[in-house]
């Protein structure tokens, strides 16, 4: 991988993946909560379960779960167990609907009093590019864009993301290529990478899920409005598309537009 040569229309540079799992370390940073996970759901046989944990920028190893283990008369309520097991701090949950496999899983775990949030990349994009010159002709482009945007080094500060070192999610992040359409960037489709690779890029397509909603539970966004105050620390997990997760201490003011959901245990702050 390091030495293959990008596609001229690769969405994603090798190089940035290289440099994220370079940043990784094999324990979350100190004091950072789970923040989000992102379900690619099975259809059982050799389709796996894939989900991807986040806490701020550092990514957990993906956790598997082949399809042969996931029974298919019981499929929604075993994968909604697998992702209870293994979430922590009330992180959201985002789950891809595309295939229509995580329905199940989706109401299983609404069915529990966890609110998951659905990815429907083949649903139409209201957002633009960082540079607000492009949109996206769905949220599929824009997910995965958005993730470019958040490996690129070239950012203010440099790129928080740090990605573990899993050759097959290396693999996944760095096949789709993409065009400038009149709607704006067009990233290739699931089906057409699928055929081109032989496989489905589930580990891939976990990571960048975090960022594809726009469910109007996940949508909290804090205004920019701090006070220039270096005794206040705020930690912005930027991973809910249309909004921020936040850890908060003392003394920090936040203010929230658009909110009708605030995690129990936000609530308080």
């Amino acid at each position: 991988m390091a030495a293959r040569k990008d596609a001229a229309n690769q969405v994603i540079p090798t190089a940035w993946v290289l440099e994220a799992q370079n940043r990784w370390r094999p324990e979350p940073p100190e004091g950072i909560p789970m923040c989000a996970m992102g379900v690619d759901a099975s259809g059982g046989g050799d389709d796996p379960m894939i989900i991807a944990c986040r806490h701020d920028g550092w990514f957990a190893p993906m956790l598997e779960t082949p399809g042969r283990e996931i029974p298919l008369d019981s499929m929604g309520r075993h994968c909604a167990g697998i992702v209870v097991a293994n979430r922590r701090q009330e992180s959201a949950v985002i789950i891809d609907m595309g295939g229509g496999y995580g329905g199940s899983t989706f109401e299983h775990l609404r069915d529990n009093r966890i609110d998951p949030i659905p990815y429907k990349g083949a649903e139409k994009s209201m957002h633009r590019t960082a540079d607000r010159q492009l949109g996206f002709t769905n949220k599929r482009s824009q997910a995965i864009w958005q993730f470019r945007e958040a490996l690129d080094p070239n950012q203010d500060g440099g790129s928080p993301i740090a990605l573990p070192d899993d050759p097959a999610l290396m693999a996944d992040l760095t096949a789709p290529t993409f065009e400038v359409t009149p709607r704006g960037i067009k990233v290739e489709t699931k089906e057409d990478v699928i055929k081109r690779l032989g496989r489905s890029t589930d580990r891939g397509d976990a990571a960048v899920t975090i960022t594809g909603s726009d469910d109007a539970k996940a949508r909290m966004k804090a205004v920019d409005r701090f006070q220039d105050d270096p005794s206040v620390r705020v930690a912005l997990c930027n991973i809910i598309a249309g909004g921020v997760g936040i850890t908060l201490t003392a003394g920090t003011h936040v203010i929230f537009q658009d909110l009708d959901w605030v995690p129990a245990n936000h609530a308080q702050a």
